[in-house]
């Protein structure tokens, strides 16, 4: 897996296919939790569908920051709760 910048935007590769994200501005998102409807694919010569393809590369490649991203915002939520009565 590989990710690289051209002309300012970040191309993601695998062995068998491509993608980017929808909007380059995902990538200063502090609490974006990525999900298939983030993606575009460029290539695919898997033999995955498109949607298949789409849910692996938002667990392969983004499924631990997700969860970070989750994690934090569920501690957040629970304490301004807490504090809110």
């Amino acid at each position: 897996m590989v990710a690289e910048i051209n002309n300012g935007t970040v191309f993601y590769m695998g062995k068998e296919y491509k993608f980017k994200l929808a909007d380059e501005q995902y990538h200063r998102h502090t609490s974006l939790i990525v999900g298939p409807q983030h993606i575009r694919i460029i290539k695919n010569n898997t033999e995955l569908s498109t949607k298949d393809l789409k849910a692996q590369i938002v667990q392969t490649w983004f499924g631990a920051e997700n969860d970070r991203v989750r994690s934090r915002s569920n501690a957040k939520r629970r304490a301004k709760r807490a504090t809110n009565g």
